[in-house]
């Protein structure tokens, strides 16, 4: 049942005065975002998908950002001629029939898109939560088989539950009113796409494409992601305290002691608990622009003219947010994980084979010295 929104009168110009203010600047914003995003999360497939880095962690990591890089993809054309090439002002100029054609190619394509990112992020928590909690059910279910047949399987059911949404939306078109001094004289047609509204089942289809896009691909996801991290932390944390309770002193002649167990081990547990970390990162991350965007959606499916007053002034800056994290993953990756830290540089290196001398001349004394110990 739809509620009533009652506007406070003086809240709503401040949202539309950071709105107007922010959207000159969005575009341009946007546009380097995405460039950058675009070509990070290319280096992230690169590098996920070498021999010595495939893993089933990895094979769901690189579906992400496959999945990141079409979405930064799509909107890069999108922010350039709405709010780039032509201003973030409506005219017919600028809302041809050509651009409404793509806007609806990217509003659909995104969506399908971004949810999968969202559910290939579920995915991955449950993944490394399996593997870190139940190590033998780990290895049995969550191979790299399996992670591929995941990813695969997230792809296909995401598209076919946003099949209501795609087929959601119509063109239409008014006249473009240019104002003088004097008189308003017709300068064009404006084209843009709408919600379908026109008869009964356009209006069932709009609400129960609502009820999909708020709950199953954000509410849903949002609580899930939430619940795994949850368990991921208590998990490290309970790992933690059974490695220092393992730790046991035995006697040596000079009186110092050493742990039970072979460094070996030890360098294995220290490297899968920097890999859990960097994951709970990575999905804490999707939680800071998903559950507001989650909330928001919710609230204007039971809050009239919530969606106007309030989602659509602060819908540019969440789209911002949503592509920044669509594209950190690369710094998180380099900065959390030594691994791909260094088969990045090896790729580089082999790239720019004077480069790879000097890193050769530089990492020499340091494995010495790892050796000698």
């Amino acid at each position: 049942m739809m509620g009533h929104y009652n506007a406070v009168e003086h809240d709503i110009p401040a949202l539309q005065t950071f709105a107007s203010n922010y959207r000159p600047i969005h575009g341009y914003l946007a546009a380097i975002v995405c460039v950058l995003g675009v070509l990070a999360n290319i280096l992230n497939i690169i590098v996920l998908t070498r021999k010595n880095m495939i893993s089933s962690t990895n094979i769901i990591l690189t579906g992400l950002a496959i999945s990141d890089g079409l979405t930064m993809a799509f909107y890069l054309p999108f922010a350039l001629q709405m709010y780039v090439i032509y201003g973030s002002i409506t005219s017919a100029e600028r809302d041809t029939i050509h651009t409404a054609r793509y806007t609806l190619t990217y509003a659909i394509a995104s969506v399908v898109l971004h949810s999968i990112s969202i559910w290939l992020t579920v995915t991955l928590a449950v993944f490394r939560y399996v593997i870190v909690r139940f190590p033998r059910i780990g290895a049995q279910y969550c191979s790299k088989q399996k992670a591929k047949t995941a990813v695969v399987a997230v792809a296909v059911i995401i598209t076919i539950v946003c099949i209501p949404n795609s087929i959601s939306y119509e063109f239409r078109s008014r006249s473009d009113q240019i104002q003088s001094s004097n008189t308003s004289q017709t300068g064009g047609t404006i084209w843009f796409i709408d919600v379908r509204n026109g008869t009964y089942a356009d209006v069932v289809l709009a609400k129960f494409n609502f009820w999909i896009q708020a709950v199953i691909v954000k509410l849903l996801p949002c609580f899930l992601l939430t619940v795994f991290s949850i368990l991921l932390v208590r998990t490290m944390q309970d790992a933690e305290k059974r490695r220092k309770k393992m730790m046991t002193k035995r006697s040596v002649a000079d009186g110092e002691t050493e742990p039970i167990g072979s460094g070996t081990t030890s360098k294995r547990a220290r490297q899968s608990q920097r890999t859990t970390r960097m994951l709970v990162t990575v999905v804490i991350l999707f939680l800071l622009t998903e559950i507001p965007q989650g909330i928001m959606n919710l609230l204007s499916g039971v809050i009239e003219d919530f969606f106007h007053l309030i989602y659509t002034p602060l819908g540019d800056l969440l789209d911002i947010l949503a592509l920044i994290n669509n594209g950190i993953n690369f710094v998180l990756y380099c900065s959390m994980s030594k691994q791909f830290r260094d088969t990045f540089l090896s790729i580089v290196c082999g790239c720019f084979p004077k480069m790879a001398e000097r890193r050769k001349m530089q990492t020499l004394p340091t494995s010495m010295v790892t050796e000698g110990l």
